[in-house]
């Protein structure tokens, strides 16, 4: 109950806050699930790698950029860590872009009107 607070008092504080939330908190959900999907797929016997797409049409455009770039030096483990860091980057993209600005909050001290 104390996480939820924490982040309803963080979420307040931005004009859209709370539809920035709604839209970044799935998004990132999304990702999650797509790559816990894709990791336990890829390991059942006769899996052929294919699973691996759910995982990046769910972090696109951000795994089309990373698909161009020389990564064949890379260690496996960054390599397979990359498209689901570059999603949840995306998803913070969504709530910067979507939160708005911060209210301006009365000085300290200051009474209400009325």
């Amino acid at each position: 109950m104390r996480l939820f607070r924490a982040v309803g008092r963080y979420v307040t504080r931005y004009d859209r806050g709370t539809f920035a939330l709604a839209i970044a908190g799935p998004y990132a959900l999304i990702v999650i699930a797509a790559t816990i999907y894709v990791e336990i797929s890829t390991r059942q016997p006769g899996s052929q790698g294919l699973e691996a797409l759910v995982l990046f049409a769910a972090t696109s455009p951000i795994s089309q950029l990373l698909m161009y770039l020389p990564l064949d030096s890379l260690n496996e483990v960054i390599f397979y860590w990359l498209y689901p860091a570059g999603g949840l980057f995306q998803a913070w993209l969504l709530w910067l872009i979507a939160r708005g600005r911060r209210k301006s909050m009365p000085p300290a001290g200051a009474s209400a009107p009325g």
